[in-house]
C-alpha cells in the first residue's frame, strides 16, 4: 500500500529562457521522516519547473502519479502485521485501503434501457437477453449470473447508493496482478478505479456516507494542514460530519456467494468494513 506517514510542501523559484523568475509548489511525501519529504517536494517542484519551461503539458508527467494525500486514521493488523489502513479521503470520509483482500464497487447503469451500460455489458454479454427490471435487480442478477460462471469466487454482495460492492472472501489477491485486472475487468468496475487499485497497490472501499449526500458541506481544507487554525477548521468540520451522518448507512448486506470469510486478514477487515458501513440508522444509503 502506497500510504505515506509524512509529508511536506515546498516551493522551487528558477528563471526561465526570457529570463523571468516563476515559482512552482509541490508536495512531497516519505515512508520514513519528514527530511525526505522536504527533499522529495523541492526535487518535485524542480521538476515541475523544468517541465513548464520546456512547454511540456502536465497531464503527461509521470511523476505527477503521487501516493494519495490522505491522514492515516487507523492501522488494521493481522497476523504478522498491516493489512490494511483507514484513512480520511479529500472529502471527508473514511477509507478502507486493503493490501490484499479484494473490493469491487459496481455502479448501476444510468441508461433508460434495459440494455445496461458498460458494467452490465460485462456481465450479461454484448447480446443481453436479460428481461426488463430495474437497475438494483438487474445489477445483482448480472453478478450471480458471473459467480455461475466463476464458481471458485466467494464474495460478499453489498447494496450501496448507486451500485453494488463485491467483496471477495474466497482467498487474498496481489492489487497489481494479471488476474486482478482481468476480474475488476471483468465485472465492469469503474476504469479509474482499476487503475488506483494497480498505481496505489492496494484495495480500496469507503466506509463512511459523502457529505453532500448528507446535507453536510464538504471540509474546509485538506490533509497536511497549513497551519493550527486549519486544523482546528477542519475538525470542528469533522464534528459536524459525523453528527450529520448518523442516521446513514454507507452499504448494507445483501447476499453472500460461496463460502465467507475464513482467512484471518480477509475476517478482520470485513467486520471493520461491516462495523463502520452498517452501523447508521433509517434514513437510507448514502
Amino acid at each position: 500500500m502506497r500510504l505515506p506517514n509524512y509529508w511536506a510542501k515546498e516551493t522551487f523559484t528558477g528563471t526561465d529562457g526570457r529570463g523571468r523568475q516563476q515559482s512552482f509548489v509541490a508536495w512531497g511525501w516519505s515512508f520514513n521522516n519528514m527530511d525526505e519529504a522536504r527533499q522529495e517536494a523541492r526535487n518535485r517542484a524542480s521538476r515541475i519547473f523544468n517541465y513548464m519551461v520546456q512547454g511540456i503539458r502536465p497531464d503527461r508527467y509521470p511523476y505527477l502519479e503521487t501516493p494519495l494525500r490522505e491522514e492515516v486514521v487507523r492501522s488494521l493488523d493481522a497476523g504478522k502485521g498491516q493489512v490494511g489502513v483507514i484513512t480520511r479521503n479529500r472529502y471527508g470520509a473514511l477509507v478502507m485501503n486493503a493490501s490484499s483482500v479484494l473490493f469491487a464497487d459496481i455502479d448501476f447503469p444510468e441508461t433508460k434501457s434495459s440494455g445496461g451500460g458498460g458494467g452490465l455489458k460485462k456481465l450479461f454479454g454484448k447480446k443481453s437477453d436479460a428481461p426488463v427490471m430495474d437497475a438494483a435487480t438487474m445489477t445483482l442478477n448480472g453478478v450471480k449470473n458471473w459467480a455461475v460462471a466463476n464458481p471458485g469466487r466467494s464474495f460478499r454482495i453489498y447494496r450501496t447508493k448507486a451500485g453494488l460492492r463485491l467483496l471477495f472472501t474466497d482467498k487474498l489477491y496481489d492489487p497489481k496482478s494479471d488476474e486482478t485486472t482481468q476480474l475488476l475487468l471483468a465485472l465492469g468496475s469503474d476504469p479509474m478505479y482499476r487503475l488506483l487499485t494497480n498505481k496505489q497497490e492496494s484495495f480500496r472501499a469507503r466506509l463512511t456516507p459523502k457529505p453532500w449526500r448528507c446535507d453536510c458541506p464538504t471540509p474546509p481544507g485538506r490533509f497536511p494542514f497549513e497551519d493550527a487554525g486549519a486544523e482546528q477548521r477542519y475538525r470542528q468540520w469533522q464534528e459536524d460530519y459525523n453528527e450529520r451522518i448518523k442516521p446513514y448507512k454507507t452499504c448494507e448486506l445483501v447476499d453472500l456467494v460461496g463460502r465467507d470469510a475464513a482467512i484471518e486478514e480477509i475476517a478482520l477487515l470485513v467486520s471493520v468494513h461491516d462495523n463502520y458501513t452498517s452501523r447508521g440508522g433509517d434514513a437510507g444509503l448514502a
